[in-house]
């Protein structure tokens, strides 16, 4: 009687056991069919971002030609999967970019200063731009972890980050590149007329 208890108690035990790990398993299933999808809509991101920067290179009178062949490059970078190093390059645009609409602007030095530098660098500008409401908050948080990638790009070895975050700051990097244009183009035909 009692071996048929403790039998009937690794049975039920056993029982349990199957159970839980089909259930285990079905999760892990579940799981790795959510990071295949992950990695998909990821791909498509990484797609679409190619197609805008190539739209944006084709079919807008405002980018300059020098920084519609930077946009190029980084179409070509994107295209071996070094994003990291494309987002390098995007910084390099819009901090140019900042660069050349601040160019006369007392107040970015001034910043510069206060900061303890003696000439503007990347982050002065995105502040200053910040300050005068060319960039959302939003927009300054994003444009802050692009430079971050830019500096870990400048001095690490083989930069990895995650592919949410670096589509996030690819995508307000070039709105922020067509905004830009757009205020230095304002900023010339507003000389010109003077």
């Amino acid at each position: 009687m009692k071996n048929t208890k403790i039998e009937t108690f690794l049975a039920i035990a056993a029982g349990f056991l199957i159970i839980w790990l089909l259930i285990d398993n079905n999760n892990k299933k579940k799981k790795i069919k959510e990071l295949h999808d992950e990695i998909d809509e990821n791909q498509n991101l990484t797609i679409e971002i190619k197609k805008k920067l190539k739209e944006l290179i084709e079919n807008n009178t405002e980018i300059d030609p020098k920084i519609a062949n930077e946009l190029g490059q980084i179409v070509g970078l994107l295209e071996i999967k070094q994003d990291s190093t494309a987002i390098f390059k995007l910084a390099k645009i819009i901090e140019n970019l900042l660069q050349e609409l601040f160019e006369n602007d007392p107040d970015i030095k001034v910043l510069a200063q206060k900061n303890g530098r003696k000439s503007p660098v990347f982050a002065d500008y995105l502040e200053h731009a910040k300050n005068k409401k060319i960039l959302s908050g939003e927009d300054f948080h994003l444009l802050s972890i692009l430079k971050i990638i830019r500096n870990e790009e400048a001095h690490e070895l083989d930069v990895k980050k995650e592919k949410s975050r670096m589509m996030a700051v690819f995508i307000s990097g070039l709105s922020l590149i067509l905004w830009l244009c757009r205020l230095l183009k304002k900023k010339s035909l507003e000389l010109e007329e003077k």
